[in-house]
């Protein structure tokens, strides 16, 4: 093995330097290899990943990706443009950014989680396109996802959760502690719910505290949004309305 592939770590990520004319099969094999040797002092965090040396393709990336995932403890969670101010990159995109789980190529249908992300600031992270089962995402600001979160599938935020679609896996909000954090779905349907350290579950389940319907009024609409939140210490869940919010705003 000669230098075509050199490991550079950083606190929050690692930069991956390729040699530009070594073939790309060649440079597989060299990645497996340095990141077996490399593995025990490179843990087991999340990371980003900076790539130099060579422009790659999506599929080379993804590729890169699974070789590094399967021959280290490492969880590389996405690939970064170079920037002059790396560091702060990295922190920023590794705290922000969701994973991909598997790392595979997604059908036309299914859009990866980097490539859907459409806006990543301090307030919100959004989101377009379904979460399937087996895909997560998590990251400190409120989430607001354009599409449905299936079985199997989770959602963590340590703020509020806007589903523009159904809701049927699992959701997590308040993960910092925020009581007043709530779930939002167009059909809140959910394996399992929890906001801050309160949680519930399907009313199909065998054991387990149950999720709490609260019953619309008369004249309410069979369309509206369903809205999940804590009351009296139980997770409770409710049409989002005027009624929901002159309560929830009175707290």
């Amino acid at each position: 093995m000669n230098d075509t592939v050199t490991i550079k770590g950083t606190k929050s990520g690692i930069i991956l330097v390729l040699d530009g004319d070594t073939p790309f099969e060649s440079l597989k094999d060299e990645i497996a290899v340095k990141f077996q040797e490399a593995s025990g002092f490179l843990g087991s965090s999340n990371m980003g990943l900076i790539v130099r040396g060579r422009k790659l393709s999506e599929s080379e990336e993804r590729q890169v990706i699974d070789i590094i995932n399967d021959n280290s403890s490492l969880k590389i969670v996405c690939i970064i443009d170079e920037e002059a101010d790396i560091e702060k990159r990295f922190a920023l995109a590794v705290s922000n950014a969701t994973e991909e789980v598997g790392s595979k190529a997604t059908p036309e249908d299914e859009p990866n989680i980097e490539q859907a992300v459409l806006s990543n600031n301090n307030n919100a992270l959004i989101y377009k396109g379904n979460l399937r089962s087996g895909q997560d995402i998590s990251c400190e600001q409120n989430v607001v996802i354009l599409g449905d979160v299936k079985p199997g599938a989770n959602v963590v935020s340590y703020g509020s959760i806007f589903i523009l679609g159904e809701l049927r896996g699992n959701a997590f909000a308040g993960a910092g502690g925020d009581r007043n954090a709530v779930i939002m779905s167009l059909k809140l349907d959910p394996l399992q719910v929890r906001i801050a350290d309160a949680i519930a579950i399907s009313q199909d389940a065998d054991k387990g505290p149950k999720l709490r319907i609260r019953k619309k009024k008369t004249g309410a609409s069979v369309d509206e949004p369903e809205v999940a939140y804590i009351c009296d210490g139980h997770i409770v869940k409710t049409s989002y309305g005027p009624g929901f919010l002159r309560q929830y705003n009175n707290k």
